[in-house]
């Protein structure tokens, strides 16, 4: 039981290298931008997971658990304070993705649409327990309430309003969120991309130029 708890801690350690420790301020800078972008705008999606996802890929769920929290709580401090309570989204969705990734299932664009799928259910469970139970249906703060409260009005029913407005929400933004990551991840060469411990793109069989990678 000792030996397994301090291999699942060294796991962990060995994640954050020195390489990792450097994406992750950039990883949460393309997060920051997609989650501004989207708040300013007021648009029903958020694009704040772009570098989490990126991160997953490259270096592993716990350092992209971990750009998902510095995301969160830098948004709350220059945007808005509801980011906060969704740190509990942005750091679930990024172990689940991390993990699987780690499968392999990253590889392939089947695999990538079993990760969007699994990460969309994922992410509307714990954002709508969170606009629920934190916020008691709508945060007013993006135009994803917009959604929430038209879908409660048509049925008048807040619990299914709300998970079926985040079901939604969420299916959209990560599939684009997953669409520029993959582009992203395929343009980094292979040498760079192989450097990094739990690398999940490895079998990109070519770079975008269509030569080895």
């Amino acid at each position: 039981m000792g030996k397994n708890k301090k291999s699942f801690i060294q796991g962990i350690k060995d994640q954050f290298s020195v390489k990792a420790i450097v994406l992750i301020p950039i990883a949460v800078g393309i997060n920051l931008v997609g989650g501004m972008l989207a708040s300013n705008l007021k648009l029903p999606i958020f694009l704040d997971m772009i570098g989490t996802i990126v991160s997953a890929a490259l270096a592993g769920p716990w350092v992209a658990a971990l750009v998902g929290l510095l995301t969160n709580i830098f948004l709350a401090l220059v945007s808005n304070p509801v980011y906060l309570p969704y740190s509990v989204v942005s750091v679930g969705v990024a172990l689940v993705v991390g993990f699987m990734m780690r499968a392999g299932l990253f590889k392939k664009i089947w695999g990538v649409v079993i990760i969007w799928l699994a990460s969309t259910v994922v992410s509307a469970a714990l954002a709508g327990s969170v606009t629920y139970f934190v916020f008691g249906g709508a945060t007013g703060a993006t135009g994803s309430s917009l959604l929430t409260v038209t879908l409660i009005a048509a049925t008048q029913e807040i619990l299914g309003s709300i998970f079926a407005s985040s079901m939604i929400e969420n299916l959209i933004d990560r599939a684009i969120a997953f669409a520029i990551a993959y582009v992203i991840l395929k343009y980094i060469p292979k040498r760079l991309r192989s450097q990094y411990s739990l690398d999940g793109t490895d079998d990109f069989a070519e770079d975008p130029d269509g030569s080895p990678a």
